[in-house]
Order: structure tokens, then sequence, then C-alpha cells
């Protein structure tokens, strides 16, 4: 896809999210580019707030912003956005005038007079009150700017002054950085970070040799400071996206390490463990002994020890100068990032409950969302006869890559089948899921906090981990499928009618999902469910479902703009605690008479549910069957070979083993693949290998 048609069908995308109204347009690109920068680790979740002096201190503005407790980093956005049809170009100028915006904004913060005039309901007036109220916590300034623009060549440096009084970086995200991002099809943008300025050109290693050319490993020793800046600089970039949340890195510093490195530092590489890294790419000097340049440093195990020895630099000033900090680093191409880097997160973090490749995106749920995307067609809407599929982007980049090889008219015929609106990512779909679980204090934590969940939170993967267990996967069928969808179009349903409220000024997100697990929590009170399956039959919401859900939207805006007194007066933290969720919980909202008719008994609900379980477990033997039957013969005769010599099988195994070898003269019935599955399985992990 080339990057005007690309520009055209985002273009497209927005509109159609924003119901072609161009003052909402704005606000769904700023949405959207926050959500990209929060999936490539730039930022920590964040917060909406449009904010433009019109009068007085004109030239400042802020469109969004989000601190990181642990780097104590301040990051503010602004959005350049253009309403044209045709690709403009984002000049210097254009980009020297939107930081010295956000530059004004940080000095305005420093007048008491000016913070004292912003409305509470205003909401931008938490940023001013937390940059004004909390000085020494920011330790440095990020300045982005983000636009549908094309940077123009001449802009060959970023700007160097400093925001108030911190130090201050700079980073722009134009519409070809955007274009780049999407269709690489990596989870992320690239990170290149370069050894060369060390003593003697490059970080000491020792190769070591596994036989393998698509992966090389190698130990090193990465002095403590050098890893502290590190992650000062980069932040949860270094953090592999899909496994983070299971490394316990969360700024708290561990007292054993920070003991150590305080009183015994000379002791650290003794007794600490050390880190498991990937990379995509190095480049080493001629012999391999310094490596001068790593591209897309991951810590896959170590995130423990990379949160203390940061925080004992940054945030108790500890001498790092004896600490250093054993590395085992395997360079993996990009094909094989998704089957090794599970394991490696798998075998070196035994200590966790849900392993880290338990939720990788080739993990057997994805498949089945996406494969539920791609056959299942959503009802027209009523006045339509175009039929339509929710496209799932298990991964990154794959709704723009499908249209790739397309000619024109297949592209066309693809996006009427495929809407962008329609397209939903994981963490989309963990809003959804957490909101109708009446868990609006998860959602409100940020996308990927969310869906990964915290030390507190099971987000959506312990959600989903617990619900697959529960059936062998069953419960996760095309019912369920159904429902989330309806989940989604409650979801930009209510976006929709909170935006265009006239109460409204701001927190949108948050107010959307208390809105909604409001209404989840009003409909189980009554004993009743939701008939999620009318919902996808029309594809939209009636219009008394709208009324209701406006009116409760109202209510919740009051209750987290105000937040009781002697509670954090930040709404957005606010937001984020059970405390909040119960206050709204308790609200005495009415239910209209009216939207009882749309709502169903839940023995009728189960009794849909149960149905679709069995539907599934018909699904699976049939899989289980095909899966055997497409592995091939060779395959299974190769396992029988295997097994001769290291005789791991039981002889129930070995028997239905010896039928597979037989197709297609012989086939192994349902029971007879699943046990065979499970002895490879086993087989597999005992070392067996094909090929």
């Amino acid at each position: 896809m080339t990057e005007i048609d690309f520009f055209t069908d985002f273009r497209q995308g927005i509109l159609a999210r924003s119901g072609a109204e161009e003052n909402f347009t704005k606000s769904i690109f700023l949405d959207h580019m926050c959500s990209l920068l929060e999936t490539e680790g730039v930022i920590t979740g964040y917060n909406l707030t449009e904010h433009k002096m019109t009068a007085g201190r004109r030239g400042q503005a802020v469109d969004a912003w989000s601190f990181d407790e642990d780097r104590s980093c301040l990051t503010l956005v602004l959005a350049d956005y253009r309403t044209s049809e045709t690709m403009e170009s984002l000049t210097k100028t254009d980009v020297e005038n939107g930081f010295k915006r956000l530059r004004y904004f940080v000095g305005s913060v420093t007048d008491v007079g000016f913070v004292s005039s912003l409305e509470e309901s205003d909401p931008v007036s938490c940023l001013a009150w937390f940059m004004q109220d909390s000085p020494d916590s920011i330790a440095k300034v990020q300045l982005i700017l983000v636009s549908n623009a094309l940077l123009s060549s001449r802009m060959v440096e970023l700007p160097a002054d400093a925001a108030g009084n911190y130090p201050t970086s700079y980073d722009v995200w134009d519409f070809g950085r955007l274009y780049r991002n999407e269709i690489s099809g990596k989870t992320r943008e690239d990170v290149e970070i370069s050894f060369e300025h060390l003593d003697g050109g490059g970080l000491p290693c020792l190769p070591v040799y596994t036989g393998n050319d698509n992966m090389k490993s190698y130990l090193l020793v990465m002095p403590g400071r050098i890893l502290a800046e590190l992650y000062d600089t980069y932040g949860e970039r270094l953090l592999e996206q899909n496994v983070r949340t299971f490394l316990q890195f969360r700024g708290k510093i561990n007292k054993g390490i920070r003991n150590t490195i305080v009183n015994e530092p000379h002791m650290f590489f003794s007794y600490n463990n050390g880190i498991s890294a990937t990379a995509e790419a190095i480049s080493s000097n001629y012999d391999d002994t310094k490596i001068q340049q790593i591209r897309n440093l991951q810590i896959v195990n170590g995130g423990q020890t990379t949160a203390s020895v940061f925080t004992a630099y940054k945030k108790e000033k500890a001498d790092l100068d004896k600490i250093y900090v054993q590395i085992k680093l395997t360079v993996i191409t990009p094909d094989l990032v998704e089957e090794v880097v599970p394991k490696i997160s798998e075998y070196s973090n035994t200590q966790n409950k849900v392993n880290a490749a338990d939720f990788f995106s080739n993990h057997p749920f994805h498949l089945r969302i996406e494969e539920f995307s791609r056959r299942l067609w959503a009802p027209a809407r009523e006045g339509g006869i175009q039929q339509t599929h929710w496209f799932y982007e298990r991964a990154r980049g794959q709704y723009v890559n499908k249209q790739a090889p397309l000619t024109q008219a297949e592209k066309k015929q693809f996006l009427v089948q495929n809407p962008r609106h329609q397209m939903f990512t994981k963490t989309d779909l963990a809003k959804f899921i957490l909101t109708f679980d009446q868990a609006p204090y998860e959602v409100s934590l940020g996308a990927q906090k969310a869906f990964s969940g915290t030390p507190q939170t099971p987000g959506f993967v312990g959600r989903i981990a617990a619900l697959w267990d529960k059936h062998n996967g069953r419960d996760c069928n095309e019912v369920w499928f159904k429902q989330a969808i309806a989940k989604a179009i409650f979801f930009r349903e209510v976006d929709r009618i909170v935006f265009r409220s006239s109460w409204y000024s701001g927190y949108k997100a948050n107010i959307v999902t208390y809105t909604l697990a409001k209404f989840a929590s009003m409909v189980e009170r009554q004993g009743l469910n939701i008939d999620f399956f009318d919902i996808w039959n029309k594809q939209s919401l009636p219009i008394l479902m709208v009324n209701q859900l406006s009116s409760i939207a109202e209510n919740v805006n009051f209750v987290l703009c105000n937040p009781p007194h002697g509670s954090t007066t930040n709404v957005s933290e606010w937001a984020k605690s059970k405390s909040c969720w119960y206050n709204i919980e308790k609200l005495d909202i009415c239910m209209n008479e009216d939207v009882g008719q749309l709502l169903i008994d839940r023995e009728q609900s189960r009794e849909l549910e149960h149905d679709a379980r069995r539907s599934q477990a018909v699904d699976d033997g049939i899989n289980t069957q095909l899966y055997v039957f497409d592995k091939g013969v060779e395959y299974w005769k190769s396992l029988h070979e295997w097994n001769r010599t290291t005789n791991i099988l039981i002889p129930k195994e070995v028997s239905v083993l010896n039928i597979a070898c037989s197709i297609p003269r012989k086939y192994p019935t349902e029971k007879q693949s699943k046990i065979l599955m499970d002895a490879e399985k086993r087989a597999i992990d005992e070392g067996f290998f094909f090929g």
C-alpha cells in the first residue's frame, strides 16, 4: 500500500469514527495517536485535554499529557491535525511553533494566577495543579508533536530549548512515521542503541556458539549506570510488550537488591541472577568481542533487577560504579520472535503464576478470535444490505498489509466488507470485556495495564486465561465473539454520545467505561442480562437504549469530576481507584421502563451460551482430527522413530501413533487425536524435533 493510499484510507477511517463531524475528527486522531504512543511504550497511559488559550495567554496549548512515575517524566502532546483531503507538508515553522506553544504552557504553570483561573471541570486543570503542586516529582519533560501531515525534508533537527527549568526532549510523529509504523507489521518501532561511546568502543561480550545461524547468543556484563541510563532514555520500550506485566516492573525497588546496591555493591554481581534479553540485530567489532550497536533490545526477564537499579540510581542517588549486571543476550531474527521469545520468558519466569508465553499473539485464543472475525459476517444495519466483518488485528499491521497486494477494485471491496471503524485490536477488546465485567477502574489504568493486568488486578489476560482453562477454550466460541462485538458497538456508540453532550468537558474515556459498567450493574441488579444478540443482529443501539445511556453518562460525569473531599483532586487518578467505582455503582439511577424490553432473563442467556459451548466442542473435535491429518504421515513416523530410542510415550499413546502412521489407510478418532496431540506436546518438551 502506497503512502497516498494509506493516507486516504486513514482519513476515511477517522471520518467514519467521528460520524463525519469535522469538530470531532481531531479528537479521534489525537486519541488514535496517543494510543499508538502508549502501545509503543513512549508513554504510560494518557489524559486528553485539548487545551488552547484564546485570550490573555495566546500561543500556549497542550492536547494530551502523561506522567511516568517510574522515570519521573512528564510528556505533553500537541496535535497538528489537517482536514484537507490531500496530504499536506509539516514545515519547520509548523514544528517550531507547535513546540513553542507547549513550552509556553509549561511556563504558564509557574504563574499562580493562571492555575487558579482554571475551571475545575477543565481537563487541563489536573495537569496544571499537578505541575504546580509537585514540581520536584518531575525530573524531565518530553514534548511530542503528532500530525497527519508529512514532515518536510528540510526539518533536519529538533529544538533544544528547555521547557521551564526542566531537561527537555522533543519528538515528532508525522504521517510518514505513522505509515512506516503501520505497514512494518512490527509490534513496535525500531530502537537503535549505540555503545560506541564507551571506553574501548563497545560493550565487552563473549559469543556463545549455538550452531544456529538464525539465533546467536552472547554473555555480557553491563555497568549498572549504563542499564539505568538506558531505561531512563527508552523506558518501557525496552520491556517486551507482550510480557512486561509478568516482569513485575512497577518502579518499586526490591529491598534485597536495594540493600546490596547501597551496602554491598561489590557483591551485587554474585547475588543477582541478571537479565535475559533479546535483540533483532547487533553490530560488533572485527573479532566479535565488543557489541557496538543493538537493534530492538528487549528485556524478557529481569524487570525487577532493572527497576531496582534504575530507582536506586535515579531516586536514591546510589553510587553504581561497582554495580555490574550479567546479561544473557539472544539475537533472534524477526520471523522467529513469536516462537522463541515466549519460551525464553516461560523458562526464565518460573515463579509467575501465568507464564508470559500463555498470552502471546499466537495463543489459540487470539487465533480463534481472528478466525471468527474473518469468517463471521455481521448483519447489515437497518436500511442497508451490505454485510461486513469486524476485523480483529491480532498483530500490528494486519489490516494494512491485507490490502497491500490488492488491486484498486479489490481494495475497495475489502474496505466495504471490512470497514476501518470495525477494526479492533487486543487492547480494544480488553476495554470492551473489562467494562462489562464492571471493572472500569482497570480500564482507566490505560490500554496496556488493562490488557496485561497489574499485581493488584487480573486484567484481560488473567480473565481470559481463566475462561480458557475452565472448559478447554470452549467458552471462547462464536456466541462469545458476537457478544464481544455487541460490547464494542455499545462502547463506540457511548463514545459518540458523550462527546456530543452539552455537559461534556473532558475525560471521555473514563466516562464511557464507567457509564457502561454502571449500566451493566443496573441490569444485573434486576436479575436480567443485556440482549447482546439483539445488538449484534441490529449492529446498532436502539434509541431507547441510547437515551438511557445518555442519562447515566451525565450522572457518571458529575461523580468523576467531583472526587470526594480528602481524596485526590486528579480526575484521572480518581477514575483508577475502586473507590470511584463504588461511588458510581451505588448511584441511584432509574432504569427506564422501555429499556426492560431490550433485556433478557438469565436462563435464556445461559441456554444460548451452553449451546455455543457444545458447538465449540464439536468444532474442536473436528479441528483436532484435521490437525493430526495435516501434520502428515512422515511427521508421525518421525515421532515414532524418535520414541523408539527415548521411550517417552506410554503404550496407549504409541498405539494411537501407530494409527497416525497408517493414514490414509486408518484414521484416528477425535478422542484418539486428542491423546496424540497431548503426547506430541510432551515429546516436544522432551526434545523431539522434526526436520
